[in-house]
C-alpha cells in the first residue's frame, strides 16, 4: 500500500518554479532542524534518567568514592597505591603505619616518614613514564624543582634539616601538590571554540613561569609566507625592470642607427 505524501511533498510535486522549490527547501531545513533539536533533547533526558538510575545512594560504596577522588585529584598517587591493593585500603594502611612509626621510632629518624611521597612515588611513576612516554614532562619538571628545593634546604638548615620535625612534612605536602592536578587548560579547535579540557600539574604550572614563551607557529608560518611573497614580488619586479631596461636600450639603438633597421 502506497504511503500518503505529506503536505510538503505534495507541494514539491506541484510547484516547479525555482523560487517555489527554494522556499520549500528552506521549509524542509527548518522542520528538520526542529526534529533534530527535539531528538537531542530526548536523548539528553534519556541519558539523565539513566545516570540517575545508575547512581543510587544506597548502592554507592565509600571505597569506590575515595578511589575515584584520589584518581581525579592525583593520578600518580592512585597509580602507586593501586600496586598493593585498592587505593582506599592502601592509604588507610599507610596512615596506620605512619602513626606507628611516629610513636615507635626515635625522633631523629622521623625524616624518613616523608620519603615515600617525596622520592618513592615519583621514582616509580618516572620509571613508568620513561617507557610509556606518559607524564614525562611532569616528572622532568618535578625533579628539577625538587633539586632546587633541596639545594636551598642545605643552604638554610645545613645539618639541622633532619632534626626539624615540621620541615620534612612541609616538603612532602609541597611535592604531593606538585604532581597533583591544580588547574585545567581549555583546548580550542580551529574555529576558536572550546573542544576539550587538559588538566595541568603543579610542577608544570610552576616551572613554565621560568621558561621562555613558545613562539606561535601559525604566526611564524604567516610571516614566512609574507617573506616569500615579498621575495617573489621583488624578483618579479626586478625581472620586469630588467625587461624594461632592455626594451629602452633596444629603442635607443634603433633611434641611433635607423638604417640598420
Amino acid at each position: 500500500m502506497s504511503k500518503k505524501p505529506t503536505t510538503l511533498e505534495a507541494a514539491a510535486l506541484t510547484n516547479f518554479t525555482p523560487a517555489g522549490q527554494a522556499a520549500l527547501y528552506h521549509i524542509y531545513l527548518a522542520q528538520q532542524g526542529e526534529k533534530d533539536e527535539l531528538a537531542a533533547l530526548e536523548e539528553a533526558k534519556k541519558n539523565e534518567m539513566k545516570l540517575r538510575e545508575d547512581i543510587r545512594p544506597e548502592e554507592v560504596r565509600a571505597g569506590e568514592v575515595v578511589d575515584r577522588w584520589i584518581k581525579d585529584w592525583c593520578p600518580p598517587l592512585y597509580q602507586f597505591l593501586n600496586i598493593f591493593a585498592s587505593p582506599h585500603l592502601t592509604i588507610g594502611i599507610f596512615v596506620f603505619l605512619h602513626f606507628a612509626y611516629w610513636y615507635a621510632i626515635p625522633w631523629y629518624f622521623h625524616f624518613l616518614l616523608t620519603w615515600p611521597i617525596v622520592y618513592f612515588i615519583p621514582l616509580y611513576c618516572t620509571s613508568k613514564s620513561i617507557y610509556e612516554t606518559k607524564d614525562r614532562v611532569l616528572w622532568l619538571s618535578y625533579w628539577i624543582i625538587l633539586s632546587v628545593l633541596e639545594y636551598f634546604e642545605i643552604l638554610l638548615f645545613r645539618d639541622q634539616a633532619r632534626s626539624l620535625v615540621w620541615w620534612p612534612k612541609l616538603k612532602a605536602i609541597f611535592c604531593l601538590v606538585m604532581y597533583s592536578f591544580i588547574d585545567t587548560e581549555v583546548i580550542v579547535d580551529s574555529r576558536g571554540r572550546p573542544k576539550d579540557k587538559k588538566p595541568i600539574y603543579g610542577a608544570i604550572k610552576l616551572i613554565e613561569k621560568f621558561l621562555p614563551e613558545e613562539k606561535d607557529k601559525s604566526k611564524e608560518s604567516k610571516d614566512r609566507d609574507k617573506d616569500k611573497e615579498r621575495e617573489r614580488e621583488s624578483r618579479s619586479g626586478s625581472s620586469k625592470e630588467k625587461d624594461r631596461k632592455e626594451k629602452e636600450k633596444e629603442e635607443d639603438e634603433k633611434r641611433r642607427n635607423p638604417s640598420n633597421h
